[in-house]
């Protein structure tokens, strides 16, 4: 079985170690909120388990025990499916990671962040390409006489853990007011405009696993990097120039009635800032 400290996931600190706010600053902020009736969600995409960023994702961890989110968002590419790639057919799997491998790690990744999450919050998946490497693999007529492969869904029990799942990575769109998000699909250099231009709306993506901003009036387009361990030798497949433009970087968002705010969160040498604390490393 599957090692979770391996990959950095071990177990939450005691509730003593947490960093928490005064009781009178959190009923404060939430006395504000309340009245604004702003919903504010962490979005994450590409993170790759269990090829991800441990320092970060932990960082974001502790930073969920301090800020309160109204719902969450992984963004695609949760999973990286390596077994069921296309540049892996036919190869040893020298990263020594089973599909059921990759779903025992997700399974904890979400045990942890669902356990931060209020019960009533809004908690959205939506499926990457490498999600989508299931439906791939099934579509293969020799593939598909083997007969039922778990798929990402059930494996990691989605819809009992209350997600909204967009499970067609090519056509599903997430709207929160005034903000569309979706995986992603262009790779340009340029591909923020170009994600921009195509669909006309505000859009925040990931899938380029690079950090991008346009706006051109009233629509922007976001993207919002990626949380994989870019070092990683699963990664191999892309060239050296390829990754040298990848950067890990997640999302915060704040839907307020029709208008939204992206903030988008960059990493540093395995850090971040948020709220004036520094997180990760």
């Amino acid at each position: 079985m599957l090692n979770l400290k391996k990959y950095g996931m071990g177990q939450l600190p005691n509730s003593h170690n947490r960093m928490r706010l005064k009781d009178d600053e959190v009923a404060l902020i939430q006395k504000y909120r309340n009245k604004n009736g702003a919903k504010r969600y962490l979005a994450i995409g590409c993170i790759h388990i269990p090829f991800h960023n441990t320092f970060v994702l932990n960082g974001i961890i502790e930073m969920m025990k301090i800020e309160k989110f109204d719902g969450i968002i992984w963004g695609g590419d949760f999973l990286d499916m390596g077994a069921l790639s296309s540049y892996e057919k036919g190869k040893i799997n020298k990263s020594n990671v089973s599909l059921s491998d990759e779903y025992f790690a997700g399974n904890g990744v979400l045990d942890i962040f669902d356990s931060l999450l209020s019960k009533d919050a809004e908690k959205y998946f939506l499926f990457g390409n490498h999600e989508s490497r299931y439906h791939k693999w099934l579509s293969d007529v020799n593939n598909n006489k083997y007969g039922d492969l778990i798929n990402p869904i059930d494996a990691l029990r989605l819809k009992d853990r209350g997600y909204e799942v967009y499970s067609d990575y090519m056509n599903d769109v997430l709207e929160l007011g005034s903000l569309h998000i979706m995986h992603g699909f262009y790779y340009n250099i340029h591909c923020a405009k170009k994600h921009m231009d195509v669909f006309r709306r505000n859009v925040l993506f990931f899938h380029t696993h690079r950090v991008q901003m346009f706006r051109e009036g009233d629509f922007c387009g976001y993207n919002a990097g990626c949380l994989a361990n870019i070092s990683s030798p699963a990664f191999n497949y892309a060239t050296k120039g390829m990754k040298s433009a990848w950067a890990n970087a997640f999302a915060v968002v704040t839907i307020d009635g029709d208008r939204h705010f992206v903030n988008t969160v960059n990493c540093v040498d395995n850090k971040f800032e948020f709220g004036g604390r520094i997180y990760g490393g």
